[in-house]
């Protein structure tokens, strides 16, 4: 009878307590901690985390779905008359509002970074999928289009139109970006999948395991395989 219930304790201290992550997702739903407030360049990232958790839970009856729609819009890049064809400007979604520039205050041609950034728009458009929102009312096009200059000829992808690191993130980014999209002229399919493949090393670990490194050069990010291999069913998919 001891055992049982030491088995039965150890059972219910397995269990996760659901109700006590819903909470807490709520309350990162409602504002930033303080711990996270030097993240606030990654306001949309942090969001995107607590969209996912409330949806994996399925407790996103919590939340009112139209505010997070009309509040992840607001991050949204629009062109504007002081845009020169050749800036090269990302027209996806800012990380933050802290980084919105009006071109009515500022000079933004003179602004390099005022743009959107990949992983964000990622997590944009995962968000506003999640809640229920019809991606096709997005200006799906001059998305894409402007994220193709993102691409190297290499087949990576850099986050903003400034320059920045090139990765494997930002290639899932911008396949995921694509795929949610239905349409695959945001990117040179073909340089994409060769940059993955070309990112593939044998490592002495886990028994030879192969995993792909950020760069061509063996790194101990090993986690960067998963995104590899997320990646590649994605780019061969044929819609």
């Amino acid at each position: 009878l001891c055992c049982e219930n030491t088995h039965r304790e150890r059972e219910r201290e397995r269990e996760m307590d659901r109700d006590r992550h819903v909470q807490y997702l709520l309350m990162m739903y409602e504002s930033i901690p303080s711990d996270y407030e030097e993240q606030e360049i990654n306001r949309l990232t942090l969001a995107y985390f607590v969209i996912s958790g409330l949806n994996i839970l399925n407790a996103l009856d919590r939340i009112d779905k139209e505010q997070v729609v009309n509040w992840v819009l607001s991050f949204q890049v629009h062109p504007s008359d002081s845009d020169s064809k050749d800036s090269r400007k990302f027209y996806g979604f800012y990380g933050s509002t802290t980084i919105q520039f009006s071109s009515e205050l500022f000079d933004t041609t003179k602004l390099s970074h005022n743009g959107g950034h990949l992983a964000s728009t990622y997590c944009a458009l995962a968000m506003l999928k999640t809640v229920g929102y019809d991606l096709c009312k997005l200006d799906s096009e001059l998305i894409l289009i402007s994220m193709k200059n993102l691409q190297q000829h290499n087949g990576s992808f850099m986050p903003i139109h400034a320059g920045a690191e090139k990765d494997l993130r930002f290639v899932y980014c911008a396949a995921a970006i694509c795929f949610m999209l239905n349409s695959w002229c945001g990117m040179d399919r073909e340089k994409a999948k060769e940059y993955i493949l070309s990112c593939q090393v044998c490592l002495l670990f886990y028994h030879f395991k192969k995993t792909f490194s950020v760069t061509n050069y063996i790194t101990k990010l090993t986690n960067l395989r998963i995104i590899s291999i997320e990646d590649l069913p994605i780019l061969l998919h044929r819609a």
